[in-house]
Order: structure tokens, then C-alpha cells, then sequence
């Protein structure tokens, strides 16, 4: 069997494998012209709805007060998942009580097992979230040590900490008024490295850094909320509600019989 080579020809044109800048953009263009009726009337449904829901709830007088009252709150991302909860859970409770297909007991009592549920579930993410708030602390510390290239932050976080119990433990007994504990990103603003960045690297690293406070109480809230509530509190209150129901069943019979 006979082998044939084709030489190699130097004068032969290859067209490229990979697009240009023009290719691509001429790419991009066709597809933006393809999609334009999409987004057109995307861009409608959403002008719609800032302006007949979402403007009339913004300008709601009783959310306009409570945004007034939580503004300066340290805990307004717990309080925005709150009452986000609220809102869900009352919604609800509302088709639950409007529901035809079930008898009257048994809308009551579902309704007010789902508001119980919700008021165990808010009280418990609250409890929880300030429980871990000391630890998360120090995950906190670890993170912006890390930001700083600055091995031993941790360490000193900790230590300022441990002084500062220490000193409130000796002003417990008496009027003085306690030391606020140390806050991880105001000691970031102290240090030499984040001193020494650009305005924009440095706004960068800080939010990074606060950032680490809303992730907390996110991680705690949807635990509660997505995992905690319907496996440890919403079946063993449905549990309670037929039990409730069937004794009042069984009363009742029994009243009639007799």
C-alpha cells in the first residue's frame, strides 16, 4: 500500500478559527435585533408594575412609618426578612381562612396554627441570629484578616474582645456605663494596609467586610424559615390541629348521642 504526502503549500490562505471584534459585535447586534420584541415588552410588564403595585405599596402610609422607625436600626436586614415573612405568612393565613373546601374549625385552627408557627419561627431566627453574633464575629475577623494580609488581626481582634469583657465584668456592679465591644470593621479603617489602598479598593475591601453581618442573619433566616419551620414546627402543628379537630368531632357526637 502506497503512502501519498501532500506537500506543504506556503501560499495557501487559512482562515482563521476565532472571531474578531467585528464578528463578534456584528454577533451581538443580530442578537440584540432578535430579541428586542422580548425585551420590549418585558421592559412594558415591568413599567406596569412600578406603576400600579409597586409605587402604591412604597408610598403606603404604614410601610412609610416603618421605614422611618427602622432607619437607623442596626438590624434593619432582620427586620426586612421579617416583615417579608410576615407579609408571605399573612397571605396565608387569609387563603386559608377564604378557603370553601374546608369546614370552619378546621380554616380556624389551620390559620392560627400558621400564625403561631410564624410568630416560634421570627422569635426563633431572632434568638438565633444573637446567639452566633459573638462567634460570627471572629469568622469575621478571620475574613478582613485575610483581606489584610494580616496574619496576627485575628489575634488582636480576639485579645481587644477578652479585655473588653473583662473590664464590663468589673463595671457590672457598678453605674458605670459598659465598653461597646470592639467592631471588626471600624479596627479595618485603623489598619496601615487599608490606609494605604485607593478610595475605590478601599470602599471595596469595607463592604466585603460588612457584608459578613447581612450574610449571617441570611444563612440564619433561611435556616429557620426554609428548614426549621416545615421539618421541626409546621408538621407537628398540623399533628396538633387533627388531634384538636378530632376530639371536638368526638365531643360532638357524643353530645348528640346523648
Amino acid at each position: 500500500m502506497s503512502l501519498m504526502i501532500t506537500p506543504y503549500n506556503n501560499n495557501r490562505q487559512y482562515k482563521p478559527s476565532f472571531k474578531g471584534p467585528e464578528q463578534v459585535a456584528k454577533a451581538a447586534s443580530e442578537g440584540s435585533k432578535l430579541f428586542a420584541p422580548l425585551e420590549k415588552a418585558y421592559d412594558g410588564f415591568t413599567d406596569k408594575v412600578a406603576e400600579h403595585v409597586t409605587s402604591r405599596f412604597v408610598n403606603w402610609k404604614p410601610l412609610n412609618w416603618l421605614a422611618d422607625k427602622l432607619k437607623n436600626t442596626d438590624n434593619l436586614f432582620q427586620h426586612c426578612m421579617t416583615v417579608g415573612s410576615v407579609v408571605t405568612s399573612g397571605l396565608y393565613m387569609q387563603r386559608t381562612l377564604a378557603n370553601k373546601d374546608l369546614d370552619k374549625d378546621r380554616r380556624n385552627t389551620l390559620a392560627v396554627n400558621q400564625g403561631l408557627t410564624l410568630v416560634v419561627s421570627t422569635a426563633g431566627a431572632y434568638a438565633l441570629d444573637k446567639y452566633i453574633k459573638g462567634w460570627w464575629d471572629n469568622v469575621t475577623a478571620r475574613f478582613a484578616g485575610h483581606l489584610l494580609n494580616d496574619k496576627d488581626f485575628y489575634e488582636k481582634f480576639k485579645k481587644e474582645k477578652a479585655d473588653v469583657i473583662r473590664v464590663n465584668k468589673d463595671l457590672k456592679n457598678s453605674n458605670a456605663e459598659l465598653k461597646s465591644m470592639p467592631k471588626v470593621d471600624k479596627l479595618v479603617k485603623k489598619h496601615s494596609y487599608y490606609k494605604s489602598l485607593s478610595s475605590k479598593d478601599a470602599d471595596i475591601l469595607l463592604k466585603k467586610v460588612k457584608g459578613m453581618s447581612p450574610l449571617r442573619t441570611m444563612i440564619v433566616f433561611g435556616f429557620v424559615y426554609r428548614y426549621f419551620v416545615p421539618v421541626a414546627v409546621t408538621k407537628p402543628a398540623n399533628k396538633l390541629c387533627d388531634m384538636y379537630l378530632k376530639k371536638k368531632q368526638q365531643k360532638t357526637e357524643n353530645s348528640q348521642k346523648a
